[in-house]
């Protein structure tokens, strides 16, 4: 029964870290970019969303900054090898108080 229970936790975690980043690309004058794509049926483009939102955060958070967004896309998988995909448009902004 422990190893069922342990089998759980690891391949959520094998799934889960199935996903790639294209990192924070420079996209114009003063915002960035930065794309998530997972490469298995399991992992849906609100997981890819929230981890460009949490990298386009820290990437901001080291220039004193918060993220403010341009735009966001996001594709859900496809049959025949489309794979989930979220793209994050942004800026870094000084937070307003």
């Amino acid at each position: 029964m422990s190893f069922k229970l342990l089998l759980i936790p690891v391949v959520s975690a094998i799934l889960v870290a199935c996903t790639a980043s294209s990192g924070i690309i420079l996209d114009g004058k003063d915002s960035y970019r930065v794309v998530h794509t997972g490469d298995t049926g399991f992992t849906n483009s609100n997981t890819l969303q929230k981890k460009a939102y949490d990298e386009a955060a820290i990437f901001c958070a080291e220039k004193g900054k918060v993220v403010e967004t341009v735009n966001m896309e996001s594709k859900q998988s496809r049959p025949l090898g489309g794979w989930p995909e979220a793209s994050l448009l942004f800026k870094c902004v000084i937070r307003s108080e």
